[in-house]
């Protein structure tokens, strides 16, 4: 056993079935507000087979699931989850790589007899652990290597589906890794949907069935992707688990005194927000690459927006510009009332040139009198500038003239 998977399947939708227990038993849509008309943010396996999918305008999808109850999005439940599940498994593992919210990958070689525990002892106690963090069943997967590991999670979580409770965590032995791959559905490899859908066309449902083709053919009919897939079905997965890098940024946040729903008001707390969060005396003078700006509304839903600089910058003044065009397009279905901000992409400041002859009637005057002596010194004028004589004229050389400089 070298690494384990953590995983909560569609986990929007597993978040919002804890807050929302009444939900359960029905298709569920969680829906977030959109820049034109709220769309679909998440939505349950029930409700996928009637057609719906994510980013699909709500009104759009309940008439394709007229039964399902509608959740908003939680966006801070969703990322205090993802924290605690990332938490609980870094203090178990000293290299944590999150696939996405929900989705971590762990390098656990030689941690079970670090604790003097079976393999599957570690693996039952590591869920029990995951799930109290989450407040959700979690789906734990062991083998080899990384997608071994993912795919043991996706098959535990596949053979559960409709029970209660977690299931129990699945094991896949070194040596049986190609035979434990071979009947589980293509959708378990990390391709795009289409490529999915592509193989199924073919007739290819299943890891074993891609296994048996000539990599050669595979990789010609998809390209790298293709032979990456080919080697993953085989068993042949040489990747490890990759730490995230902790990136530096810089925030701040604050309750409305009173819900804000106009651009003024919103503005005027995001200019306060940004003077904080670049005055941090550690990090002040710091140039930001990208600003994610969130406001959280009266019903629960939140509204986000990610504003990449074209330039990385540390002027607050420029930050608010590019953020004014965003926050004066919004539509909110109801107030804000609380507003936060995070820097995030911090780098070098891009260096700009001067200006080589700065404007102004002292520099005009310097130049001039260097005008007058060239003339006094050579007889005639040598430095000209172009003026408009007949800008109408069909003939190219009498739309424009050279004239002495000064005159």
């Amino acid at each position: 056993m070298k690494v384990a998977c953590l995983l909560i399947p569609d986990f929007a939708v597993a978040v919002a079935r804890r807050d929302h227990p009444e939900t359960r038993g029905r298709p569920l849509i969680v829906a977030a507000a959109g820049e034109d008309a709220p769309r679909v943010r998440a939505c349950c396996p029930q409700a996928v087979r009637s057609g719906v999918s994510e980013g699909m305008v709500l009104r759009r999808a309940l008439s394709l699931c007229p039964k399902a109850a509608v959740v908003p999005a939680d966006e801070r439940a969703l990322a205090e989850t993802a924290a605690a599940l990332r938490t609980l498994a870094e203090r178990h593992s000293p290299a944590v790589e999150e696939a996405a919210p929900g989705h971590l990958h762990l390098d656990v070689r030689g941690l079970a007899q670090l604790a003097g525990l079976a393999d599957e002892a570690y693996l039952a106690d590591l869920q029990r652990a995951a799930s109290a963090a989450s407040g959700l069943p979690v789906s734990i997967g062991a083998g080899p290597g990384v997608f071994a590991a993912h795919a043991a999670a996706a098959a535990a979580s596949a053979e559960h589906a409709g029970k209660t409770g977690a299931p129990p965590p699945v094991l896949v032995p070194e040596e049986g890794v190609a035979e434990f791959l071979a009947p589980l559905p293509v959708e378990v490899l990390p391709l795009p949907t289409a490529m999915h859908q592509r193989l199924r066309l073919l007739g290819i449902e299943r890891l074993g069935q891609l296994a048996a083709l000539p990599r050669s053919a595979v990789a010609a009919q998809f390209g790298p992707a293709g032979a990456r897939a080919w080697d993953l079905a085989a068993g042949k997965d040489t990747s490890t688990v990759v730490p995230r890098r902790p990136e530096r940024t810089a925030g701040a946040a604050m309750e409305l005194p009173a819900p804000a729903s106009t651009a003024e008001q919103l503005l005027a707390a995001t200019s306060a927000l940004l003077q904080q969060a670049l005055e941090a005396p550690a990090l002040r003078g710091a140039a930001w690459r990208r600003c994610t700006w969130r406001l959280e509304l009266e019903s629960g839903e939140a509204v986000v927006r990610v504003v990449t600089f074209r330039e990385p910058t540390s002027d607050g003044e420029r930050m608010l510009f590019v953020l004014r065009q965003k926050i004066a397009r919004l539509t909110l279905p109801s107030p804000g009332v609380r507003l936060s901000l995070k820097l995030s992409g911090l780098c070098g400041e891009y260096g700009h040139q001067a200006v080589l002859w700065p404007s102004g009637p002292r520099r005009r005057r310097e130049l001039l009198e260097a005008a007058e002596q060239l003339s006094a010194r050579y007889g005639e004028p040598q430095i000209f500038r172009v003026v408009e004589v007949e800008p109408w004229s069909r003939i190219p050389e009498r739309q424009l003239a050279l004239v002495a400089f000064g005159r």
